[in-house]
C-alpha cells in the first residue's frame, strides 16, 4: 500500500488510452485511500446545454468555458480529498492551455500531469472494443492533440504495457 502521498495526478491522453482503467487500478491496488475524479462526469452535471469540448473550439467558446468549469470543480474536489488524506487521480483530456489552467488552480498543491500515449493503431484498436461514443475522425483529432501536447511532467507510451504496469509506475513516481 501507499508510503507517502501521490501528488495530485492528472492522467491525460487520447480516447481509449486507459485513463480511467489505470486510475481505478491504482486506487484499488496501490493506495490506502484514493479518489478518482473523471472530469467528464463533472461536465455532464451541466445538462442543458451539455457541450462536448473539442480541441478545435476557440478558447472563449461555450464548450471550452464548460470544460474550464469542470476543471475548476475537479480542482476543488481534489483539494478537499487531499485535506482528508486521500491520493487523487484526475482523468481528463486536455491540451497545453487547459493543463496550465489545472496548474494555476492547484499551485498550492503538489501536482503532476501524466500523458498516456499509445500508438495511434493501439489507441484505435482499444477504441473499437468499447461501446462507440466518438467517430474515428473525432478520435484522430483527440489523438493528434495529445501527440502534440507538451505541458506534461511524465509521458508514458503504454502501447505494450498493461494497465496494471502503468498503475505500478505511477506508484513508483511518488
Amino acid at each position: 500500500m501507499t508510503i507517502g502521498r501521490l501528488p495530485i495526478t492528472l492522467l491525460t491522453g487520447p480516447a481509449a488510452c486507459g485513463k480511467n482503467t489505470i486510475a481505478h487500478i491504482y486506487a484499488t491496488q496501490f493506495s490506502d485511500r484514493c479518489a478518482v475524479i473523471d472530469t467528464d462526469l463533472l461536465r455532464w452535471m451541466l445538462r442543458k446545454p451539455h457541450l462536448a469540448p473539442w480541441p478545435t473550439d476557440p478558447a472563449d467558446s461555450p464548450s471550452q468555458v464548460q470544460h474550464r468549469l469542470g476543471i475548476k470543480h475537479a480542482c476543488m474536489l481534489s483539494k478537499s480529498f487531499v485535506a482528508e488524506g486521500c491520493d487523487v487521480i484526475i482523468c481528463d483530456v486536455v491540451g497545453d492551455r487547459l493543463a496550465q489552467y489545472y496548474r494555476e488552480l492547484l499551485t498550492d498543491h503538489e501536482f503532476r500531469v501524466v500523458l498516456l500515449l499509445p500508438t495511434w493503431e493501439a489507441s484505435l484498436g482499444r477504441l473499437y472494443v468499447r461501446p462507440p461514443t466518438i467517430t474515428d475522425d473525432e478520435a484522430k483529432l483527440l489523438y493528434d492533440q495529445q501527440a502534440s501536447f507538451t505541458n506534461y511532467d511524465v509521458k508514458i507510451d503504454n502501447t505494450h504495457l498493461s494497465p496494471e504496469d502503468v498503475a505500478a509506475r505511477l506508484r513508483g513516481m511518488k
